[in-house]
């Protein structure tokens, strides 16, 4: 009875035993991220059980040591697996993060692929027909401001001058030659000569008002020499669509030495020619405003007048000097424009007061609002005294 007792004890030792160096072994391995040959597992954990029975003293049974030594190496032999395809798979993943990284495009190869493809295109574009890339820019001209052949250099700019007719007096002479220079095909410098008041500066007004193109109507109020480089500035922005017209005003006699500077400029610039058998051309109107001071002696006057006839590479077009009669004329549109009434002794207070050869209807519009009142006044007095039934 004891002898069994003792038995039991023994294998109640060795179990014990098993079981802590189970538990030491996976605590090691769960501790140690380092990974081990197997054999080298199945060695130490056979030294720790040797040396636990030799500090114990106890003798297990061989049934009961087979079965804890079969347990132990079906365990070990998991763990080897595990750890050789642990292996497998961190190499496969290397080797497939190498093949990834060895198909990734480099950034220099993206950058040089988009230099080229933009050089390809800039070169696709230089090589394109200059009547092709004009004939899209008019197709776009045409659909944006809605109407048909809007770029066409052909038009007619003559058609301007009935707008003047309306509202330039007793000009019907410079006005014809006006026609005549802007329906000319080598037109390009356009003077309008005169003294105060007679119609110059309305003329180009309504020139400016009425261009065909409005979006290429440039401006420049003369200042002296310095006028010459801000004209220079403004034919780098002229347009291929239509025609281009720049109106330089506020000009005297003496800015008539700038006129052939004004010119070389114009030459100076290939793209600008106004010759019908280069259509691919920039087309230009320069329009010059001279104002002759009428005050001065007839000697001096007709001799700076002469002088501006003759400026060179240019259609000199002379306004005549207006009468008293032609006042009248002057007064009455005025009058209509403004919407006022003026009775005959006023007229004539008004004609007394002006200086037609001085100042032509300068000064008119001005005189008209001072003596002038409301049509609709008159109206309406006229209603009061005679009501309807």
């Amino acid at each position: 009875m004891r002898r069994h007792l003792n038995f039991f004890a023994g294998c109640k030792t060795l179990l014990s035993q098993k079981i802590r160096s189970n538990r030491e072994q996976f605590d090691y391995m769960a501790t140690d991220k380092t990974p081990t040959p197997g054999a080298q597992v199945l060695h130490r954990t056979r030294t720790r059980s040797a040396r636990r029975r030799d500090s114990s003293g106890a003798t297990p049974s061989p049934r009961s040591r087979r079965t804890g030594s079969g347990q132990l190496q079906r365990r070990l032999r998991r763990l080897i697996v595990a750890e050789r395809s642990g292996r497998k798979r961190s190499s496969r993943d290397q080797e497939t993060d190498m093949s990834a990284s060895g198909r990734r495009t480099p950034l220099w190869l993206w950058a040089a692929l988009v230099v080229l493809v933009i050089g390809a295109g800039v070169g696709l574009c230089l090589q394109l027909d200059d009547n092709f890339l004009e004939s899209y820019k008019n197709q776009y001209h045409s659909i944006v401001h809605n109407r048909d052949n809007y770029c066409d250099r052909g038009q007619r700019l003559g058609h301007m001058v009935q707008q003047a007719r309306r509202h330039v007096l007793h000009q019907d002479g410079a006005l014809e030659q006006l026609e005549q220079a802007l329906d000319s095909p080598s037109r390009q410098i356009i003077a309008l000569v005169g003294s105060s008041g007679v119609g110059k500066s309305l003329t180009a007004g309504i020139l400016r008002n009425h261009f065909p193109w409005p979006e290429n109507v440039r401006t420049l109020s003369w200042s002296g020499a310095r006028s010459v480089r801000r004209l220079e500035g403004l034919l780098t922005q002229l347009a291929y669509c239509g025609q281009n017209l720049i109106v330089v005003d506020n000009m005297e006699p003496a800015d008539a030495e700038h006129v052939p500077a004004i010119s070389e400029l114009i030459k100076a610039h290939d793209e600008i020619a106004n010759r019908t058998e280069q259509p691919h051309l920039k087309q230009l109107t320069v329009l010059l405003v001279f104002s002759v001071n009428r005050l001065q002696g007839d000697e001096e006057f007709e001799a700076e007048m002469e002088t501006l006839r003759r400026l060179p590479r240019s259609h000199v077009i002379t306004y005549a000097a207006l009468e008293a009669i032609h006042l009248v004329d002057c007064i009455r549109r005025e009058a209509q424009n403004a919407r006022l009434q003026l009775e005959d002794d006023q007229v004539e207070e008004i004609i007394r007061g002006s200086d037609a050869r001085a100042s032509g209807c300068k000064s008119i519009p001005a005189k008209v609002l001072l003596y002038g009142r409301p049509i609709a006044e008159e109206t309406q007095e006229t209603d009061v005294d005679h009501p309807t039934d």
